[in-house]
């Protein structure tokens, strides 16, 4: 379960060496009226969003006042500060069926997010 932190708005934490990540989680803000402050995770003091490193290397993380949630989770309830379509997405994501399939899929992304074509610089450091 996730844990309290005590930030007073929504914090999407992302890792601002990788392009792709930078590229995505900036598209999907401006697209999907996303809330939240988007931050590199290099960028902030990691134990003030009670995580460590090695977690915040390992995926994005969506972080409120009451709680912490990683990956795919963390996509399902970051799209639900959003307009009506990715309030919907969120809703589908989380679904039982679904939510495993997003796990999967955000596993799969992560690990070849440096492979990804695209506008960016394929150099992430993880």
């Amino acid at each position: 379960m996730p844990e309290a932190t005590g930030t007073p708005e929504p914090v999407v934490l992302f890792d601002g060496e990788c392009g792709f990540c930078r590229a995505a989680t900036g598209r999907l803000a401006r697209h999907l009226s996303l809330g939240g402050r988007l931050l590199p995770w290099q960028s902030v003091d990691l134990a003030t969003y009670r995580l460590t490193r090695a977690q915040a290397e390992q995926r994005l993380w969506f972080v409120t006042a009451e709680r912490r949630t990683g990956g795919a989770a963390a996509f399902a309830e970051w799209f639900a500060t959003g307009n009506r379509a990715a309030r919907a997405a969120g809703r589908l994501i989380a679904l039982p069926g679904v939510r495993s399939l997003a796990r999967a899929v955000y596993a799969l992304v992560a690990r070849n997010r440096h492979r990804i074509p695209g506008p960016w610089e394929h150099a992430c450091g993880i």
